[in-house]
């Protein structure tokens, strides 16, 4: 649901500033937390997380209702920071459990899998946005009524969460359990995190991670901006509709086993950057024939405007799965994960930070923005190749980041009981 807000381009509001601002601090809160999430969440657990972060969810939803209907700004501001303190839960749990949960031979599988569940909200959100708002050819907002629905959804998440299986308790098809490794103390964890900090491959994914959803304040804004409330609403349909049906067949590729590891992650590489650079380039031809002036594209320049934006949009998954799949590549161990998930979630939720908080200027040129983007996307490349040169064969299946043999390789459920071996 918050996705299918997002997807609007400016959360649906008649200007993008105020909720480019809201959103810079949401991912602001989230990065504090984050930052620090493989602790937490090797405390307090992958489920709890999850519940804690769903406890927020209706704040997203209601603060942009409130500010539609009776033009409140304090509270959409409020209801956005204290959300992205708790989405950071979110982060770091769901991640955790997508780098440790599968098996080797299926993660790109259930992470094309995770990405199109995600997506898949967006399209009832995208439905509901369409549904409500298709006859508004003009610039503005969305119908406020629209958010009462997302609200609605969003006070759902909590039963989803308390629904989740403990760590302990998941198996694998073939039966197999996660590998989790012993509990150790808090000192011990933020001493492990430090360690993990100063490993080669955390730096080396800052620039993708800070890249991968980069996009967000900037596309949003050039949504906002240039089309009409009926074509953004269409957009939020039509957007995770086509990023389903290429997450699942991209996951599935990457656990093609005829390849080695490091060349499925270069093919992988090469799926996303090659049309992500192109279609850059056709924005910027875009940008430069209507400026930073507001239009309300509907028919005509439509799709030749939008197209470019869809490709940059559906192609950023393909981004952030394979950066998933090539760090699930190092350890399977649910403690190491989480702080590999914590990390890169950080890195992440601070480049989406950065991205919005740049186009919260009304008078700013838009452009700039997006020439940033496109910087980035430049240093990102090199950062890439020295990640997939690193790519093993074969993952750790214990906590590198605690010193010796400090794992459970294998736990196996017996009826009531767990035992280790």
């Amino acid at each position: 649901m918050s996705d299918a807000i997002s997807n609007l381009g400016g959360g649906g509001l008649s200007t993008p500033f105020l909720a480019n601002l809201a959103t810079s601090l949401n991912y602001a809160a989230g990065f504090v937390v984050t930052l620090f999430g493989g602790p937490l969440i090797n405390k307090i657990g992958i489920k709890w997380s999850c519940f804690l972060a769903a406890l927020t969810m209706p704040l997203a939803g209601s603060g942009y209702y409130v500010n539609a209907r009776y033009d409140v700004d304090w509270y959409l501001l409020f209801s956005r920071v204290l959300g992205g303190l708790f989405n950071g839960f979110l982060y770091v749990g769901e991640t955790t459990a997508m780098l440790s949960y599968p098996d080797q031979n299926d993660r790109g599988l259930f992470l094309g899998i995770w990405s199109a569940m995600r997506n898949t909200g967006s399209i009832v959100g995208g439905a509901i946005n369409f549904s409500t708002n298709y006859t508004t050819s003009s610039a503005g907002g969305i119908a406020w009524s629209t958010y009462l629905i997302f609200v609605g959804f969003e006070c759902t998440g909590v039963i989803w969460a308390l629904m989740l299986s403990p760590t302990r308790k998941v198996r694998r098809r073939d039966g197999s359990t996660v590998a989790i490794s012993e509990d150790i103390t808090w000192a011990q964890e933020f001493k492990a995190l430090w360690k993990h900090l100063q490993r080669k491959k955390t730096w080396l994914v800052f620039f993708p991670a800070f890249y991968s959803f980069f996009y967000g304040g900037t596309m949003g804004t050039f949504l906002s901006l240039h089309f009409s409330v009926r074509a953004r609403a269409l957009s939020s349909l039509i957007t995770p509709t086509i990023t389903i049906p290429m997450v699942i067949g991209y996951g599935k590729l990457l656990d093609q086993s005829r390849w080695s590891q490091i060349s499925r992650a270069w093919l992988g590489f090469s799926i996303w950057v090659i049309p992500q650079a192109a279609c850059f380039i056709w924005l910027g031809i875009e940008y430069h024939k209507f400026g930073a002036e507001k239009a309300a594209l509907d028919y005509g320049l439509w799709a030749e405007a939008y197209l470019p934006y869809l490709f940059v949009f559906s192609s950023g998954y393909l981004c952030q799965l394979s950066l998933y799949w090539i760090l699930g590549t190092f350890s399977i161990d649910v403690r190491s994960s989480a702080r590999t998930g914590g990390i890169f979630r950080a890195f992440e939720t601070l480049g989406q930070t950065v991205s919005y908080s740049i186009n919260t200027n009304k008078s700013a040129d838009p452009r700039h923005a997006f020439y940033i983007n496109c910087a980035l996307l430049a240093v990102t490349i090199p950062c890439m190749v020295g990640l997939i040169r690193m790519v093993p064969e074969v993952p750790a299946n214990h906590d590198v980041d605690i010193e010796g043999p400090r794992s459970r390789e294998t736990v196996v459920e017996t009826e009531d009981k767990v035992r280790t071996v």
